[in-house]
């Protein structure tokens, strides 16, 4: 039985233990609660992907067979040979690199907390009756089940070699009491893949939580350009035509403003970065410096081509006899 099976057996014991105890809640922040540290398992299994750097060599070798440009007794040859590196590499894939990356994460983490002076890191290592030549053992994996009570999370990573010194890999936390997951992707040479991947859960997990934006425009509705207008420059009149046709109207300059401050996932729109859309007051230009109306200028010739558009549809107003009944 491989490591990885070891640890994903020991995992999911102590996930269908913990989650026995917890009844079941609604969506949550996976750092959720705030101010509680995370104690992580620290014996981090690293498993190796399919190195996608290779994918490239061997096409172009069968390319080259096909090209007549190789002989084939020597590309056997060659073949075999990389076999035997794949396999040594392999085994000292999971034997050396995943120990390594295992410590080298754990105190790239520890540096993290060191740089900002804090003595409260939110995620803690526990290394109790656990020593370092127990790490990826299966062995330590054993006990996790009966250690759920003190443990938080749980993480695994997979990694893939990419062209040259690169390395792409991944790092996925998995809380125990709910099965919860959060991943991580860095790449870079392999030296530095556990300062990149050590930054990423840090900030995460230590930077500020930003309370979610509110749209500025809740109340109405955005409307993308007809679907035989998609990407074509059209005219004012066609543009003001189909906006109509929807129970809509041109957005003014400053309703554009704030949609593309707003942004395409906060409830705006997305514009383009040298683009010209029409607006209530003409064009509205997205190359000019100047923000709102002043992004703004006349547009002379209604019936030309000239400019892209979103169409704006405001909520209806209550009537007065709607008013009355409240």
């Amino acid at each position: 039985m491989t490591l990885q099976r070891l640890w994903a057996g020991a995992l999911r014991a102590a996930a269908l233990v913990a989650a026995l105890a917890c009844a079941p809640a609604g969506a949550q922040d996976f750092r959720d609660p705030v101010d509680q540290p995370f104690t992580v398992w620290p014996n981090i299994p690293v498993i190796r992907a399919s190195d996608l750097g290779d994918y490239g060599q061997d096409r172009q070798i069968i390319a080259d067979l096909h090209a007549d440009k190789a002989d084939p007794a020597k590309v056997a040859a060659a073949l075999q040979a990389v076999d035997g590196l794949q396999a040594h590499h392999e085994r000292a894939a999971l034997a050396e690199l995943g120990r390594s990356l295992n410590v080298q994460l754990i105190a790239e983490l520890d540096r993290q907390a060191r740089r900002i002076n804090t003595r409260n890191p939110k995620l803690r290592f526990d290394f109790a009756d656990i020593t370092p030549e127990q790490l990826q053992r299966p062995s330590a994996r054993d006990d996790l089940p009966s250690r759920v009570g003190r443990i938080t999370l749980a993480a695994y990573i997979t990694y893939t070699r990419l062209d040259g010194a690169l390395v792409q890999a991944t790092a996925t936390l998995v809380k125990l009491r709910s099965g919860a997951s959060q991943s991580f992707t860095a790449t870079a040479p392999a030296p530095l893949l556990a300062e990149a991947l050590a930054r990423d859960l840090f900030d995460y997990f230590q930077g500020t939580r930003f309370t979610a934006h509110q749209n500025p425009l809740a109340s109405a509705q955005w409307l993308t350009a007809a679907p035989g207008h998609a990407d074509r420059l059209v005219s004012r009149d066609a543009a003001l035509r189909y906006c109509q046709s929807q129970n809509a109207a041109l957005p003014t300059a400053a309703e554009l403003e704030t949609a593309e401050a707003a942004g395409f996932y906060g409830g705006g729109v997305a514009l383009q970065p040298a683009g010209v859309y029409h607006v209530q007051a003409g064009l509205y230009d997205t190359a000019l410096a100047h923000d709102g109306a002043g992004r703004a200028r006349p547009n002379h010739l209604a019936s030309v081509p000239n400019g892209y558009y979103y169409c704006i549809r405001h909520a209806a107003a209550p009537t007065r006899a709607a008013r009355t009944r409240k």
